[in-house]
């Protein structure tokens, strides 16, 4: 399943156990008690990644998987939330891998009830090259850092994951940053309200939920770093959220968290723009966002204008943190 299509089958309502998986193991570990039943077995292998533990399950054995290679995709996965984080986002996480047959690699599911845990599947015919282009695990990992909020805004945390997803592995040099700006260009127009929209926290549909939420937060990151003069990036107040709320297992207020991240690059910029989306329908001028990024599309092709007022910006968001 591809990049959006796996995005519009979860945000419109299809439970992720419903999706077309075929588990060789004995269930499909749909029910989160089961998952977090397996997790509490020994663990067959630990990962150490940005002072965080990854305690890795493989459910039921999961027959044909190759165990090196999937080590190999959730440490590039870590590496690249961690750079992004300055940490990886949780202390301790449980993972349990299922195996099924084919190649492809998801669905996933993170958890944050009494800790952390996380579910994903993974094809036993996946390829070396299918594993290190993964985007579903660092997504689900992006969902470690934040806190839990109300349902009716959880669009914030799937924009969230869907921006910071592409930015942090680019960050870990995982990633080109052509790449990140295509699904921009491509997709985060998907995003827009609709005639009927009653603004993000009230309009459920895929696009809004996860390109309508990435689309908030790269507003957000422009306007941190016009208000702050470059000083502060999105990544600065997002890092100060997860450090206050310790990430998924905690459950805040959607005031709450977005003041935390105001509080650390000095501004309201994340409270002011949730108050003015939240309610109500904003189109975004995405085409004027990009073109003062110097991000355009020509013949197919991703080019950057350097010239462009945001140029050092969208040069700053896929460098490394220790050069941008």
């Amino acid at each position: 399943m591809k990049r959006r299509q796996f995005l519009q089958a979860i945000a419109g309502g299809v439970a992720v156990a419903s999706l077309p998986c075929i588990a060789i193991g004995a269930q499909s570990y749909g029910d989160t008690r089961d998952v977090y039943a397996a997790l509490r077995g020994r663990p067959d292998l630990k990962l150490a990644v940005g002072g965080g533990d990854i305690f890795v399950v493989f459910a039921d054995g999961s027959p044909g998987l190759n165990r090196e290679r999937v080590a190999s995709w959730i440490q590039r996965s870590a590496v690249a939330v961690s750079t992004y984080f300055g940490r990886f986002p949780v202390e301790r996480v449980g993972l349990l891998v299922i195996a099924e047959d084919g190649e492809r690699i998801g669905p996933a599911t993170t958890y944050g009830f009494d800790s952390s845990a996380m579910r994903v599947h993974a094809g036993t015919a996946a390829s070396d090259a299918m594993f290190r282009n993964d985007w579903v695990l660092v997504h689900e990992m992006v969902h470690l850092a934040l806190p839990n909020v109300p349902r009716r805004s959880e669009w914030l945390l799937e924009g969230n994951a869907t921006y910071v997803e592409p930015i942090a592995r680019a960050q870990a040099g995982q990633l080109a940053p052509q790449v990140v700006w295509r699904w921009a260009v491509e997709d985060m127009s998907k995003g827009q309200p609709g005639p009927d929209d009653q603004g993000l926290d009230h309009t459920h549909t895929w696009g809004r939920t996860y390109w309508g939420g990435a689309m908030f937060w790269l507003l957000a990151e422009i306007a941190i770093y016009e208000r702050s003069a470059g000083r502060y990036r999105l990544r600065d107040a997002l890092r100060a959220i997860n450090r206050a709320s310790g990430g998924n297992t905690t459950y805040w207020e959607v005031e709450r968290m977005l003041a935390a991240g105001d509080a650390a690059v000095r501004l309201d910029v994340l409270a002011s723009s949730y108050a003015a989306m939240k309610d109500r329908p904003v189109r975004v001028d995405l085409d004027r966002a990009l073109q003062r990024l110097g991000v355009s599309e020509v013949d197919g092709e991703i080019r950057f204008d350097d010239g462009a007022p945001l140029a050092a910006l969208r040069r700053s968001i896929t460098a490394s943190p220790h050069r941008g």
